[in-house]
């Protein structure tokens, strides 16, 4: 028998290596529809803090020497917009890479400090943190559910989501992806009262109430320790339950279930996802910093080459008065009445260089959106790849909408098998025709 011979025609290295999945993040967080979302969510969320921030006896708190608008923008100006590192240049070093590299997980650090000094700080401030709290994540449900639902179909069938679509499946699951990240923190907080409560009070008991509560100050620890459960829980499972939603078409409970569920069985293959999908988010905000740094330089080159100085005592021509050109040594974000205006500038310009200003605002607030879409797309790939390992689940399978269906290509779509071979308009098999009758001989 001759040997047979098989070609080998390459390794599928997606397969081979699951992880490698995410790579398809960053092509899916670029899409318009996704950055369009996020950025009017960053919008919105920034429209409410200075909003809260401007009413009495809750806003005008200070953090550090400041309200929280110059805390937000110096968070965005300083941590997330950090000067290009490169090391051996300029007495750069490896840390200040390092540092540069990561800027967007320090952006996010200093953001989540800032939200809980307020809720620290008591009184007005304490009041500000809820209502903001509460509102962005109003906001931030409705975006990150239209925004998991388009990367969910996108990665399932590489098919595009309408932008309509996207947001109607949002707007009809708002109360699930609302309830699904108030309800851990709910369990959280009565169970903390059910248990402190009677124990606090106990305790004031003269004489009695020390010796009691430490007797069975055991069990008051083991309460603690489910407490601390639901809290690592409830705060790891965040970035699941919104792709859960948005992939299976269920509810809070399901989404709560399901990604505290995937976290435990496998925590660290969901460590090593989570690990990886933050390195490649901040390399790929490197490229798109570089590319922002360029369109900003360019144009700004551009229109420059035919500025000049409209009087003999001005030094900077027309165009640098109103719009410094952008360097990536220093910070990008202009603000009016910069040192970019001289003492010569005219009132015409000094209000125009607003309009200045809100345009190169929208271009660093894409930029800036780019990394909130890649949050929520990097998130339900790795959904996808742990029901994968836990369930047995293919990627291919995604909740789809009987609306989707009828959009979807013929060989996408479930259809019924017919009833019968005249409502198929196919012409019925003759019956053969009976055997011949056995006759006696």
């Amino acid at each position: 028998m001759a040997d047979e011979t098989r070609d080998v025609q390459g390794i599928d290295w997606r397969r081979t290596l699951a992880f490698l999945e995410i790579t398809r993040s960053f092509r899916i967080a670029i899409h318009p529809a996704s950055l369009l979302l996020c950025f009017l969510g960053l919008a919105a969320a920034l429209g409410v803090g200075l909003l809260l921030d401007e009413i009495p006896y809750i806003g005008g708190a200070e953090i550090h020497g400041k309200r929280f608008s110059q805390s937000v923008y110096d968070i965005a100006a300083l941590a997330l917009w950090r000067p290009w590192a490169f090391p051996y240049m300029d007495g750069k070093t490896w840390e200040d890479f390092g540092l540069c590299l990561m800027a967007p997980v320090a952006a996010f650090r200093d953001y989540v400090l800032l939200i809980w000094a307020y809720w620290q700080r008591g009184g007005g401030a304490t009041w500000f943190a809820l209502l903001y709290t509460v509102l962005t994540l109003a906001v931030w449900a409705a975006v990150g559910g239209a925004v998991t639902r388009m990367a969910a179909v996108r990665i399932a069938r590489e098919e595009s989501v309408p932008l309509k679509k996207a947001v109607g499946f949002s707007l009809q699951k708002w109360p699930s992806t609302v309830t699904c990240v108030l309800i851990p923190f709910g369990v959280l907080v009565l169970l903390a009262l059910l248990v402190g409560a009677p124990t606090g009070l106990f305790l004031m008991i003269p004489y009695v109430g020390e010796w009691v509560v430490g007797l069975f100050f055991g069990l008051t620890l083991l309460v603690g320790l489910v407490l601390a459960l639901v809290f690592v829980g409830g705060t790891f499972s965040l970035g699941l339950q919104w792709p859960t939603i948005a992939a299976e078409g269920s509810d809070s409970f399901d989404a709560i279930s399901r990604s505290v569920s995937y976290i435990s069985s496998r925590p660290w293959r969901y460590l090593f996802y989570t690990i990886f999908a933050t390195v490649y988010g901040c390399l790929t905000f490197v490229f798109v910093k570089f590319l922002t740094f360029l369109t900003l330089y360019i144009t700004h080159t551009a229109v420059g080459t035919f500025t000049w100085r409209t009087t003999g005592t001005q030094v900077l021509d027309k165009l640098t008065r109103l719009w410094d050109l952008p360097a990536h040594m220093y910070n990008m974000w202009p603000t009016p009445g910069s040192e970019a205006l001289s003492s010569d500038v005219t009132t015409s310009e000094a209000w125009a260089s607003c309009l200045f200003v809100f345009w190169v605002w929208v271009v660093l607030g894409v930029a800036m959106a780019f990394l909130v879409s890649f949050f929520f797309t990097s998130q339900t790939v790795i959904y996808f790849l742990l029901r994968k390992v836990v369930d047995a689940t293919d990627i291919e399978e995604v909740y789809t909408e009987e609306s989707e269906d009828e959009d979807l290509p013929l060989e996408h779509q479930v259809t019924g098998a017919p009833a019968s071979a005249e409502q198929a308009g196919e012409k019925p098999a003759e019956e053969p025709p009976p055997p011949p009758s056995e006759t006696a001989t």
